[in-house]
């Protein structure tokens, strides 16, 4: 039986269908429908982040914690730096379309890793980790999502093109 925590982790990355979330919100890959790349790159101050970079800050952190489930570097994540991606201001929508499906690849790879992960293993420390249990790094990464996907949301409301 799995853990009712590892459960409510994955309702929430990815509920299911007709299910809302208990926020009121879509998730992180609900929040992206409609967006353009002219949006994804708005900025409401040049100090603030956009949504594509709120986007791949998203992708980055699950391909981390994921790799930390999996006890191991299943590859490197493919934009740089990673935590913060720099986006070329020149793009477009081709390669918007290439890093929301690097974000759906990377939310598709961190919930089969949380479905595989052995939940017997919840309290012990992650490895080369003083203070973190896999149940911090999970409850984490679940939380870090559901704040950008806010920030994201309020950005689509603030978006007012010219």
């Amino acid at each position: 039986m799995k853990d009712s925590r590892i459960e409510y982790i994955l309702q929430t990355l990815n509920p299911p269908p007709g299910k809302g979330l208990w926020y009121g919100g879509p998730t992180t890959i609900g929040s992206l429908k409609g967006v353009n790349y002219k949006q994804a790159l708005w900025k409401p101050d040049k100090k603030r982040h956009s949504i594509w970079e709120l986007a791949l800050h998203i992708a980055y952190w699950n391909y981390a914690v994921r790799n930390k489930l999996i006890e191991g570097e299943s590859g490197k994540f493919p934009r740089n730096p990673s935590n913060w991606p720099m986006i070329d201001l020149k793009a477009g929508e081709k390669e918007w379309s290439a890093d929301k499906k690097l974000l759906l690849t990377e939310h598709n790879l961190l919930l089969e890793a949380i479905q595989n992960f052995n939940s017997k293993k919840l309290d012990e420390r992650v490895p080369k980790s003083t203070k973190w249990t896999y149940a911090d790094l999970l409850m984490g990464v679940l939380t870090h999502n559901i704040y950008h996907t806010g920030q994201i949301i309020l950005l689509k409301r603030l978006y007012n093109p010219k």
